[in-house]
């Protein structure tokens, strides 16, 4: 059995699309919002809520699941059966348009485990249960025109399958014709990561920001938040770029968990301890507000009196509405010149907030807060604001913690003069 295990060689690497290769659940959020906009109906749900519904599996599931929602108590006839295929029909167009219109970028390490897989001469194969259009214009927007020629696709698109994860896997298996274990997959969520393993695959998973598990490694399971992590260690920061050595550790670190060989790989810093409430426990929990209809005049005069470089926006009963930083009324004064003073904040803040919880781990944030290129995130507790941090707090305390980290170990070498 050892010996059946070493032969399976790693020759095929498959990269889920719609998470992993890059994020697109944003992309499918906004464009949920905008439909429901479009078609008169309150729909309120922020980036944590959306995420929860990542488990009903495909995005007609999903729009089907807010519709009865909004529409609570309403007898299910064929009218609300034909609403709910209209609504997913204009989302997931409004979709496509947004994802043609947005700079996307890769996950961390997938660009540089292409570029290194494609050097050693193995097969890369791009899973996507988006439509074929949209998962070429995806992988062209990532990767350029060379990606789409590194790639064979295999799409199992919602037109055909409703997103069905199982047949996507399946159809894989199918179409590579080789055996899955010679195979690793890297997904974005549990349920792919499920339908990879039942079809035969390994699979690591590089965790989507909307994605809530935990990250793990061990039983069989391998959980991560970025593909660099696995080559992560004390002389190196997860967030540093891949120079052409990381790449190599990295695509070596795929092939040793393929052949299920974790020397060196379970000392790695998979539990970093550091939350946002150790931020928060120094910094205070004290925020800067205004109201949503406060004009810009007096956005700049608080901006100005407070000395800070965002405020949150909450409405009469305290509840989030939007973020305004300085840098957006810098652009507004050269968007709206004159106009400007007696516009509102609601017109220019930002309504769609990248929000983080106390017990989020530094870590994370950080890496959301540069993948995304977000200065400033306010930490919520059941929709209520506690704090707000920003990405110079994260760095400071990333730091505080390294310069304790040295004065401890000097401390060590001192008592052992």
């Amino acid at each position: 059995m050892g010996d059946e295990r070493q032969q399976m060689t790693l020759q095929v690497i498959i990269i889920r699309a719609d998470g992993a290769l890059a994020e697109t659940e944003d992309v499918r959020w906004r464009a949920f919002a905008k439909a429901f906009s479009e078609s008169d109906y309150q729909w309120s749900c922020d980036r944590e809520g959306f995420a929860l519904t990542m488990k009903l599996g495909s995005s007609e599931a999903r729009m089907a699941h807010y519709v009865r929602s909004l529409l609570r108590g309403r007898p299910e006839t064929e009218d609300f059966t034909l609403l709910i295929q209209a609504m997913h029909r204009r989302a997931s167009k409004i979709f496509s348009e947004m994802l043609a219109d947005s700079r996307i970028e890769p996950r961390p390490g997938i660009r540089e485990l292409v570029v290194t897989a494609r050097a050693e001469g193995l097969r890369l194969v791009l899973v996507s249960t988006l439509a074929r259009r949209d998962t070429e214009k995806l992988l062209e927007t990532v990767l350029g025109q060379r990606g789409r020629e590194a790639f064979h696709l295999v799409v199992a698109d919602e037109a055909r399958y409703s997103g069905d994860c199982e047949r996507l896997y399946h159809d894989t298996r199918t179409q590579i014709d080789i055996d899955p274990r010679h195979c690793v997959v890297i997904e974005a969520g549990r349920i792919g990561r499920e339908a990879a393993g039942a079809a035969g695959f390994p699979v690591i998973t590089t965790r989507s920001a909307f994605c809530k598990e935990t990250p793990a490694f061990g039983a069989g399971t391998v959980v991560v938040e970025n593909l660099p992590d696995l080559i992560s260690g004390p002389d190196r920061h997860r967030l540093d770029l891949l120079n052409s050595e990381n790449r190599a550790a990295l695509l070596s670190a795929l092939q040793r968990l393929h052949a299920g060989n974790c020397e060196g790989l379970a000392d790695l810093d998979w539990t970093d301890q550091m939350r946002v409430s150790d931020i928060l426990k120094t910094k205070g929990s004290a925020v800067k507000t205004i109201e949503p209809n406060a004009t810009l005049r007096a956005l700049a005069h608080s901006f100005r009196k407070e000395a800070v470089g965002a405020m949150l926006v909450l409405d009469a009963e305290g509840k989030l509405q939007g973020i305004v930083s300085e840098r957006d009324l810098a652009r507004a004064i050269d968007d709206f010149g004159i106009s400007l003073p007696e516009m509102r904040v609601a017109d220019l803040m930002t309504r769609s907030v990248v929000t983080c919880a106390p017990e989020d781990r530094v870590a994370i944030v950080a890496n959301v807060m540069t993948q995304r290129r977000i200065r400033h995130l306010p930490v919520v507790v059941n929709d209520a604001v506690v704090g707000l941090i920003s990405i110079g707090d994260v760095l400071k305390h990333r730091l505080d913690e390294v310069q304790l980290e040295a004065d401890v170990l000097r401390d060590v070498a001192r008592a052992r003069r």
